[in-house]
């Protein structure tokens, strides 16, 4: 019986279903106001059921009942409660049942308990122990969206590994991901997913979950970006249903309620990473709850000083106080303001921090701030440091892709608030050492050093030519390689002429294997060995080089088949056969055909008809990496051909496909394609191919161009720093050694002249930004041949003169190179090449040049053009071997400092 005097419950205003019902029952076990001899009430839509231990009668039962939903709700005769009348009594029947004791407590950690036991009053029981092998674990939740979540995430993770650390990113959005479609933009591999990875820890029958770890392993080793292992929410991007499983369905009873935590971090130690990162799902959602309610994560609340924002962030925060409190081990609650501006919203600031701190200190500490308590208000201070990220522009408009994405968080520098969290994540790793100096001057005469970069430079102009077992690894390079640790590549590498396509191949063919190769680039951790076969490459390679290809394919084949390659005038004459056939214009007939010239390549007896069930059989048990180069060669027609076009579609395409079709993919392919030819033979959804290969092209951005320069200084002996080191170092110390190549400015260090580093990007850069590898050897070929014999200039090796008169034959080289890849580029330019000495000026109007508006734009794609208004401006890259005179000094850096703002804008 309740006794007498005592104060009536709380009563519920309103009473409309169970839920009602359940939510009030749940609110009392909350206040620690349950009898004692109540075990655990269960609520169903048909009735509600009451577990005793059997101490007490079912009157008290009922005397409770009365004395907690009021008298006028209750109706023991009829064993129910009545619920809001509507037109019709509304009754929920109640049953009584006795235990005869106590239960077992399984609450897990979720946001909606499944039973209401006393237990709702205290925290959930906390994991018995610590995460394995050191690993942390940090998840980023909001309580809305759009408040930069997901960008700060990245911009730790970024500067986390770009700080000696691995980490394990993981888009825990299942409902509205965002690195998922970042990294699928960009081109990465997504063969695992976090719904994989969910499917198949649920799904194991042992306590290893060896499934789930062992082929997150094997695939997530594919899908890294730099220091980041990136694990998307799933895997195919068109689906629009609902996740299928979610975390909380890893909640059973014969489970770990922190399995989640306890096996992504193993997987974290599988991968070699030391950090996992979780992008969590936005609201109070089941989908982020065993993540946040796990104590032993670092948790990062993310809000704007909006009051909705705020208010919903500090009631996740009081939650997980009562829910699940940090211990003394355990990290704090981190929360991360946003989108404010100074100095309009800093008084609203200082007010949001001190609440949402105070909520913090709570969830981490498990203790009530108290009114006035200055001691509390210190630690708050100390173990949750403010971090606020002001509003920025550049924020509000994303691009698609991660490495775009990733260029727009460096330049809005939000990291900078963030080093609190950074710091209690990672571990410091130093940048590569500063620039060694021996202490002693280098009393090489200048113009030995020059003369020796000069040859060197000039041998790295050519792929065929050069000698150097050396190279340089590019972002795309590094991705290529880095997607295929664990399986064969199927790729494309597209690249426009002089971007280095013929030097990868060569350095890919004549390494052996893919392991060998992937070492040679400073890529760990690699497992395929399959040999490498080249199958055609161009036919500007020397002799020397040629017959090297052939002894390669001939090893290849004699060690994977036993069998006798094909010569390269045999491959050659089953493409001119099929070429001449009545099939020509057959995809499936030219995929068969390129099949069977594989097959050929390695001994294997098989012709168009045969070549696939022979490379099947071979596969069963064997694997190897076909490599083609030189197509430009071989269809010369491409661009007004149609079987030719077809031809290269079938190998991009129908090959690749059929490739991919085999389980565990035994057999690789790597295709390198001019721009050009890739864009003549896709004739649909061209940009989505494109794409597709994106992460793989060999597209130089400012960054690679400076190293691409430093390492053939260095290579060149120009300068004294180590191969290891320019691969390596950063930007900023890039541009101090290069002081010593080209010197800050175009002139004295007091003159106004240019800054050699600007200059250089502006003078070799087209008007899409673009710099191709060639033209920088060259460049310094030229600049380096021509400074020889100069003795005013001791601080450098290339002088100004010498750079700027290097330009021209370059600009030529550029040229007749566009020419042969371009052909209505190509009449354009000859058209403007031959105008009269007094229309070759810049800025010019079209009328003056007799350009129609469909050919500027055709100019202008291809950044030979760029419009200002009326006028019409060259890159120096082309304008020198135009012949084009510029109105007064050029402005070089003017106008490339305004392509470059609207290229950004764009």
């Amino acid at each position: 019986m309740i006794p007498e005097g005592t104060v009536p419950a709380l009563v519920p205003d309103h009473l409309f279903t169970w839920l009602d019902v359940e939510q009030h029952l749940a609110a009392l076990a909350e206040r620690g106001s349950w009898p004692f001899w109540l075990v655990e009430v269960n609520s169903y839509w048909e009735s509600v059921r009451l577990l005793t231990d059997g101490s007490t009668s079912d009157d008290e039962v009922w005397a409770w009942l009365s004395h907690t939903f009021g008298p006028l709700t209750i109706d023991q005769d009829r064993q129910v409660l009545l619920l809001d009348q509507s037109s019709i009594e509304r009754l929920l029947p109640v049953e009584i049942l006795s235990t005869g004791g106590s239960t077992a407590d399984h609450r897990m950690p979720r946001w909606k308990d499944h039973s209401i036991t006393a237990s709702l009053g205290s925290p959930i029981a906390p994991p018995t122990e610590g995460l394995p092998a050191g690993i942390a674990v940090c998840a980023f939740h909001s309580f809305k969206g759009g408040v930069g979540r997901t960008l700060h995430c990245l911009a730790v993770a970024k500067h986390l590994s770009e700080t000696g650390n691995r980490v394990l990113l993981i888009d825990g959005d299942l409902e509205a991901p965002g690195i998922t479609w970042m990294v699928d933009s960009q081109g990465l591999r997504m063969d695992y997913a976090y719904e994989d990875f969910l499917a198949l820890t649920h799904g194991s029958l042992d306590d290893d979950y060896s499934e789930a770890l062992e082929l997150g392993a094997k695939f997530l080793a594919n899908q890294q970006i730099g220091g980041v292992v990136v694990m998307p929410a799933r895997r195919i991007q068109t689906l629009t249903s609902p996740p299928r499983i979610e975390p909380v369905d890893l909640l059973t009873a014969d489970r770990d309620p922190y399995v989640l935590t306890s096996v992504l971090a193993r997987l974290a130690e599988q991968v070699k990473a030391n950090i996992v990162l979780v992008d969590l799902r936005a609201g109070i959602s089941e989908l982020s709850a065993p993540l946040l309610l796990d104590p032993r994560v670092h948790r990062v609340f993310t809000s704007t000083i909006s009051d909705q924002s705020v208010r919903g962030t500090a009631q996740i925060l009081s939650e997980i106080a009562r829910r699940a409190p940090a211990r003394d081990d355990d990290p704090d609650i981190s929360v991360l303001l946003t989108q404010y501006s100074e100095p309009d919203h800093r008084s609203r600031l200082e007010e949001v921090a001190t609440l949402l701190r105070q909520h913090a200190l709570e969830a981490s500490s498990g203790q009530t701030p108290q009114e006035g308590d200055s001691t509390q208000a210190v630690d708050s201070d100390a173990r949750n440091p403010l971090m606020a990220s002001r509003f920025d522009p550049r924020l509000l408009n994303l691009p698609a892709s991660w490495d775009d994405v990733l260029e727009v968080i460096e330049a809005a520098d939000i990291v900078v608030p963030l080093r609190p969290l950074t710091d209690a994540l990672g571990r410091v790793k130093a940048r590569p050492p500063a620039v060694a100096d021996s202490g002693q001057e280098d009393d090489t005469e200048p113009d030995t050093v020059r003369q020796t970069l000069a040859v060197t430079a000039a041998s790295l102009q050519y792929a065929d030519t050069s000698t150097d077992q050396e190279f340089l690894v590019t972002n795309a390079l590094d991705n290529l390689i880095e997607a295929h640790r664990t399986d064969p590549p199927i790729e494309v590498v597209i690249g426009n002429k002089g971007s280095g396509k013929t030097f990868t191949f060569l350095q890919l063919c004549t390494r052996g294997t893919w392991q060998a190769f992937a070492d040679a680039a400073g890529v760990q951790e690699v497992s395929v060995m399959s040999r490498t076969a080249p199958v055609f490459w161009s036919t500007n390679l020397t002799t020397e080089r040629a017959d090297e290809l052939v002894a390669l394919r001939d090893s290849a084949a004699r060690s994977l088949t036993g069998g006798e390659a094909a010569v390269p005038s045999a491959l050659k004459t089953v493409i001119e056969e099929a070429l001449a056939s009545e099939r020509s214009h057959d995809e499936l007939f030219w995929r068969r055909t390129w099949l069977s010239c594989f097959a050929k390549a390695i001994g294997l007896a098989a012709d168009v008809d045969t070549a696939e069930e022979a490379l099947t059989r071979f596969a069963r048990d064997s694997n190897v990496i076909f490599a083609v180069d030189g197509l430009e060669d071989l269809f010369p027609l491409f661009n007004t051909s149609r079987s030719q076009s077809t031809a290269l579609r079938a190998l991009l395409t129908g090959c690749t496909e059929w490739l991919r079709s085999l389980r565990g993919r035994p057999i690789g392919l790597v295709v390198f394609i001019r721009h050009d030819l890739a864009r003549s033979a896709i004739v649909q959804n061209f940009p989505q191919f494109e794409s597709r290969y994106r992460n793989y092209a060999l597209r130089w951005n400012r960054t690679e161009a400076l190293r691409l320069a430093a390492w053939v200084c260095q290579r060149g002996g120009a300068l004294r720093e180590d191969s290891a080191w320019v691969k390596e170092a950063n930007v900023d110390q890039l541009s101090a050694v290069m002081l010593r190549i080209w010197g800050e400015r175009m002139g004295s260090e007091k003159s106004r002249e240019a800054r050699s580093q600007q200059w250089f990007y502006a003078a070799l850069s087209d008007f899409t930004g673009q710099i191709q590898a060639r033209d920088i050897a060259t460049f310094i070929a030229d600049a380096a041949d021509k400074s020889v014999g100069d003795r005013r200039w001791h601080d450098r090796v290339l002088t100004p003169n010498a750079m700027r008169n290097a330009l021209p034959s370059c600009s030529e080289n550029k040229i007749y190179e566009i020419g042969q890849e371009n052909e209505p580029v190509k009449a354009l330019l000859e058209k403007m090449r031959n105008l009269h000495s007094e229309d070759r000026k810049v800025p010019f109007t079209l009328d003056v040049v007799g350009l129609s508006l469909s050919e500027a734009q055709l100019l202008e794609f291809n950044g030979i053009l760029f419009r200002e208004e009326d006028q019409y401006w060259i890159p120096e890259i082309f304008r020198h071997g135009l012949r084009f005179r510029t109105a007064g000094r050029p402005k070089v850096l003017a106008i490339a400092n305004l392509v470059r703002r609207r290229n950004d804008s764009a």
